[in-house]
């Protein structure tokens, strides 16, 4: 297992992101503190990863690491075998490359990711990590 060290003092705001990202319904602020990324994720009902990303990231399913904590909406995320769970509010989560993933009902979900953040809603990503 690799070791991650913090150097310094680093504070960083999403009021004022290193970059903003807005792809097909959705809003991605990211924050570089130290050698980390950061994410908001900010997914409008509707959003659907197989419907509004794939036709960018040119995979059959996201390839992204995601870790993470839900502030607020619903998330449903579904294996390429059919196994389904749901992200809820106040969940903490990791989910694996090889998936589908969308809102369900008409609250956005908004969540903070830290591994996958850098690379969410970047053209042809194909689910390799970048620093912002």
């Amino acid at each position: 297992m690799t070791a991650n060290f913090i150097t310094a003092l680093a504070v960083k705001s999403f009021d004022e992101p290193d970059k903003k990202r807005c792809p097909d319904k959705a809003e991605v602020d990211l924050v570089s503190v130290n050698d980390f990324s950061v994410a908001r994720l900010i997914l409008a009902p509707g959003w659907r990863w197989s419907e509004c990303t794939k036709p960018t990231e040119q995979t059959p399913f996201c390839q992204h690491n995601h870790l993470g904590f839900c502030l607020s909406g619903v998330m449903e995320v579904e294996s390429p075998e059919g196994t389904r769970s749901f992200i809820h509010a106040n969940d903490t989560y990791a989910i694996p490359p090889g998936h589908d993933e969308w809102v369900v009902g008409s609250e956005p979900f908004v969540a903070v990711e830290f591994l996958g953040a850098a690379s969410f809603g970047r053209p042809v990503s194909r689910g390799l990590h970048a620093r912002i």
